[in-house]
Parts: structure tokens; C-alpha cells; sequence
């Protein structure tokens, strides 16, 4: 049950981000940061639970504040506003600043929380791993700001063609790689499988659209199918309680969780590696 929805959140969320990528030139600008936002909001409530095995509403509320200012930040941001004089790193301050504030307040509420010792030292850095995916969402709303743009003539000519088929590549990989943890075998063998479905995917995709990007969409491809793959090791762990692990609503933040990852994922990708 718990892979059956982790698998399903993650396909959904694919599903509707690549849904949005395709019309998102004739829907409202602000169309892309309201979809993120409803994705932060499901991994801030579920998060938690994954941890802990019951809801956390003071985490839940970190996290989903630390997920919407990345979020709104670069959305809300003017086209000319610039933090560095490298582009490349022209929207990244907004991104970790929500994170720093996120781990801080992470901090600040397990320090007043009981118990204490290992326990605690776990959980808050599991709540702080949290607060760093939920404001990579900001990877997904940067993508989809700079492609809306870009179609309505604000920022003059597409650098690197084929950038829309990047992004819908790394989803299809992610998607494919979610289903295969359907499977049912050793955790080992279906982590190869994972690797192998995403893999298979985002290759046979470029030869639908070969293009300059190719080689990169493929590379994105592969690390969205890694994640997975380190996801679902991660929630099979004994190291959760098994509670937690078996929770349905802590599938929800697996296949969230992932999904919002990959985000920051293709906006490396697209706009730091030197292809």
C-alpha cells in the first residue's frame, strides 16, 4: 500500500507538472507558483509523519512557510533583479536563504521538544533534510517562470533549444522510475530496476526529439531515477518507525518529496552545467 501511493503521488505530480509545461505560454503567469504551492503544502503536512509516525503541525508550518517563500520570492521577483554578477547564480539567494531560515526554525523547535538524546537528533535532522526539499520547489518555479517568459517575448530569445523536452524527459523518467517500485522483489533488485525503467525512458525520448540537449536530458534522466531509487531506500529503512514506513499519508511525502527534488535537479542542469 505504502509504494502504491508514493508511486501514485509522484506519477500525479509528474502528470500535472508536465501538463503545465506544455500550455503554460497561454495559462496565467502566476499558474506555475499556485500548482508549487499545492505541492509544498502536501509535503509540509505529510513530511512529519514520515519521521515521527503522527503529524508535527509546528514542522508542517516551517515547512510549508519555508517551501512558499522560495516559491513566491522568484516568482514575485522583477525580470531585471540580479544577487550576482555570475548568471547562473542570479536566482539561487531566495532559494538557500528559505532553506537556512527553514533549518533554523527546525532547530529552535526541537530544542524545546522532549525527549532528548538520540532520538531527537535524528528527528531534527530529518526535519532539516525537509526544509532543504521543500524549498528546491523554487528549481521547478524557476523553470517554469524562464519558460513562460520567454514564450510571451519578455526575455528575448531561447538560449538553449530544446529545453521543454528536457524538462518533460526528466518527469518521464521520474514517472517511469515510480512505477518500477511497484515491483515486487528485493529492495536491491528493484533499485536496479528503478535505475534501469527511468534510464530506458529518457533515452528512448530523445530519439522521438533528438536535439542539443539530448545528452543532458538523459543525464537528468538517470539522477531523477536515482533519486527514486534513494528514496525508496530511504522509506524502507528499519531505521523509521515501523509505524511510519507504513503509514499511508508518509507515502504522500516520499512521492512529493521527490518530485519537488527534481526541480532544482533540471535547473542545474539547464543553467550551470557547461554544456
Amino acid at each position: 500500500m505504502r509504494r502504491t501511493i508514493s508511486a501514485f503521488t509522484a506519477v500525479a505530480a509528474a502528470t500535472v507538472l508536465a501538463v503545465l509545461i506544455a500550455f503554460l505560454p497561454s495559462l496565467p503567469a502566476l499558474t506555475g507558483p499556485v500548482v508549487m504551492s499545492a505541492l509544498v503544502v502536501a509535503f509540509a503536512l505529510t513530511w512529519p509523519v514520515l519521521i515521527t509516525a503522527a503529524p508535527r503541525w509546528g514542522v508542517s508550518a516551517v515547512l510549508g512557510a519555508t517551501g512558499l517563500a522560495s516559491v513566491w520570492v522568484v516568482s514575485l521577483l522583477p525580470a531585471h533583479a540580479q544577487f550576482s554578477s555570475a548568471p547562473t547564480e542570479l536566482w539561487l539567494a531566495p532559494v538557500g536563504g528559505a532553506a537556512a531560515l527553514g533549518i533554523l526554525a527546525m532547530f529552535v523547535i526541537q530544542t524545546f521538544t522532549l525527549p532528548g538524546g538520540v532520538h531527537r537528533f535524528m528527528t531534527t535532522a530529518m526535519f532539516s533534510v525537509g526544509s532543504v526539499i521543500v524549498a528546491t520547489a523554487a528549481g521547478w518555479t524557476l523553470l517554469l517562470r524562464n519558460k513562460h517568459e520567454v514564450a510571451n517575448g519578455m526575455l528575448g530569445v531561447e538560449g538553449i533549444t530544446g529545453v521543454t523536452w528536457l524538462m518533460l524527459t526528466i518527469l518521464a523518467a521520474l514517472a517511469a522510475a515510480s512505477l518500477a517500485t511497484l515491483l515486487k522483489s528485493r529492495l536491491r533488485t528493484r533499485m536496479v530496476a528503478i535505475v534501469v525503467a527511468g534510464t530506458l525512458v529518457a533515452v528512448a525520448l530523445q530519439f522521438l526529439r533528438p536535439g542539443p540537449l539530448s545528452v543532458p536530458a538523459v543525464l537528468a534522466g538517470i539522477v531523477a531515477a536515482l533519486l527514486v531509487a534513494l528514496t525508496e531506500s530511504f522509506a524502507d529503512s528499519r531505521e523509521l518507525p515501523t509505524a511510519a514506513r507504513q503509514h499511508p499519508v508518509s507515502a504522500v511525502a516520499v512521492g512529493s518529496g521527490t518530485t519537488i527534488v527534481t526541480g532544482m535537479v533540471s535547473y542545474f542542469v539547464i543553467h550551470v552545467l557547461p554544456w
